[in-house]
């Protein structure tokens, strides 16, 4: 519930508001006119069209961080406004319906003392609640590898979701962090990377904080990208023996010069019409066990781990679901990378339900580890993920505190 109310805060703070409001007004019309029937036919009224201003309000003042979030400044400037706005909308209203301008500007001048203070204390009780959580994205790609956005629209969207902090993973790479400019000083940004290692089914390993002129770190890198592409060299020949035209230079093209994947080889297949959509190109030929599959170059589980260790940076378990392990196996599994030097685990994650959640939670407990939280946010390649998780800001606390020293 309290996921679903931090994804539409401007929503949910109008809904309470509006409570607190028409309770509010009721009482003031009542002591105006003596009338509780006209009372709640003006109440009936504002509920919607209160309820639209307010919300209005809300994302206009969503557009702007000044003053700061949480401030005690920007609570009194958006009551202030707030009040002006929803004065106004009362005086229309009680005038109207009473006939009287009088009932409309004794009504209005009431509730412009009495909801001002309500209002202001209205805000600062969400605040009180907001702090609890924290908004931010710490697995995202970019078009560096199999993302759509470039990593600047992936910082500017995340300006726009109110992450306080945002890392982008590529796959087995770091060349998004070339292409980036100077990030808005209220985000945080973190080095980022996300490392396939060996397994049977999927097991990757996230890494933040490292140091990106690493050599060793560079050179494995650079080794699992030359190896990506003698994988997709392979690819195109196995697709033209199906009858699947499709060159390299396509390919680069259909991913910006970036690092070629299978949602370019997608793309392309649904362009040239041998499919009718993109999902269906991976359903029947590139999804794992599929005949255009190939597997590309992982690493050892272990070498992943000290790999990022070596670097500098705190090594991270992605979304432990994927390895569709049971729960004992699951332990062992963790109990096994933290004696490599695992430092973490991605127990928030967009595809975990809470119950998943929460028993990562207790691995993270159990085994010391750091949590972190990720959406897997690929842009336009995985349509029904979006960039930006809040959790409880307790959860992230020892790594927001690693990552900062």
């Amino acid at each position: 519930m309290k996921e679903l109310i931090l994804k539409n805060i401007a929503l949910a703070k109008t809904v309470t508001w509006r409570l607190a409001a028409s309770l509010i007004t009721i009482a003031i019309i009542y002591t105006l006119t003596g009338r509780l029937v006209i009372a709640f036919s003006i109440v009936g009224i504002e509920f919607f069209t209160k309820m639209l201003l307010y919300w209005g309000h809300e994302k206009v003042w969503g557009l702007s961080d000044r003053p700061p979030w949480g401030s005690s400044k920007r609570a009194l400037v958006k009551t202030v406004t707030w009040r002006i706005v929803a004065s106004l909308d009362t005086l229309f209203f009680v005038s109207l319906i009473t006939r009287e301008i009088s009932d409309g500007t004794a009504a209005a001048v009431i509730e412009s003392v009495t909801k001002t203070v309500a209002y202001y204390f209205h805000e600062r009780l969400w605040d009180f609640f907001l702090r609890k959580y924290i908004v931010l994205d710490l697995h995202t790609h970019s078009n560096c590898s199999d993302g759509t956005f470039a990593p600047d629209e992936i910082i500017a969207l995340a300006q726009r979701k109110k992450c306080e902090y945002i890392s982008i993973t590529d796959h087995d790479n770091i060349d998004h962090m070339d292409k980036l400019k100077k990030t808005p000083r209220h985000i945080r940004y973190i080095p980022g990377v996300e490392i396939s290692a060996e397994f049977p089914s999927t097991l990757h390993i996230l890494g933040y904080g490292f140091n990106p002129g690493h050599g060793e770190l560079k050179e494995v890198l650079r080794e699992l990208q030359n190896a990506r592409y003698r994988r997709n060299v392979s690819m195109i020949g196995k697709m033209a023996e199906k009858g699947f035209h499709i060159s390299m230079e396509e390919l680069l093209e259909e991913a910006g010069g970036e690092i070629v994947g299978r949602p370019h080889f997608a793309n392309l297949m649904l362009k040239k019409g041998y499919v009718s959509s993109y999902q269906e190109a991976f359903d029947k030929y590139l999804a794992k066990g599929m005949p255009l599959y190939m597997d590309k170059k992982r690493l050892d589980p272990r070498k992943a781990v000290q790999l990022i260790l070596a670097a500098g940076g705190i090594p991270v378990m992605a979304h432990p679901y994927q390895t569709k392990l049971q729960e004992k196996d699951l332990e062992e599994l963790v109990g096994e990378l933290k004696s490599y030097g695992l430092m973490g685990i991605e127990a928030y994650y967009s595809k975990h339900s809470p119950a998943q959640r929460d028993r990562y939670l207790q691995l993270a407990k159990k085994y010391d580890l750091m949590v972190t939280a990720g959406s897997d946010f690929h842009g336009k390649n995985k349509k029904d993920i979006r960039l930006g998780l809040a959790v409880k800001k307790a959860d992230l606390q020892p790594f927001l505190e690693a990552i900062a020293s």
